[in-house]
């Protein structure tokens, strides 16, 4: 209802219902546009805030812009995704789902690292991971890379 949608965003509910008479006498198709996007408004919950959560992926580092717009991925894109990724273009890792997060950390230190199965360890929200611990596969075991701003350290 209108009043809904005023105690929801804040609106004022003598203001929708005039725009909603105005509508009514001069236009229907403005009306369910405009019907259709208060409703979208009103299933929207800004009450909840999204808090971060502790998550460990496990997956392939990916250059972002050659994953997302054309899916390339893997050993074959290797050469590419490490230049794109020294060259600061934003860094990604794939789970086995096919989950994409991005990696809220400078992209240039996951360069040696690309089309790599790693785990990431870190603070997760909306599709974000900052880091704070990073391991690799050395000799069949998990081994800890060192990171720095979120970034694993050069050498």
């Amino acid at each position: 209802s209108l009043r809904d949608i005023s105690l929801r965003q804040g609106i004022s509910l003598l203001y929708l219902e005039q725009i909603f008479s105005k509508l009514k006498k001069n236009n229907i198709i403005t009306l369910l546009i405009l019907t259709t996007t208060c409703i979208f408004l009103n299933a929207q919950d800004n009450s909840v805030e999204k808090k971060p959560e502790k998550m460990l992926i496990e997956g392939e580092i990916v250059g972002l812009a050659c994953y997302t717009s054309s899916g390339l991925m893997g050993s074959e894109h290797k050469s590419c995704a490490k230049r794109c990724l020294t060259r600061g273009t934003p860094a990604g890792i794939l789970d086995k789902d096919g989950n994409l997060f991005v990696i809220a950390a400078p992209s240039p230190g996951y360069s040696a690292y690309a089309a790599e199965t790693i785990r990431l360890n870190g603070l997760v929200i909306d599709g974000r991971i900052s880091p704070d611990k990073m391991e690799i596969v050395n000799d069949k075991k998990w081994e800890e890379i060192s990171l720095v701003g979120g970034s694993p350290k050069s050498n």
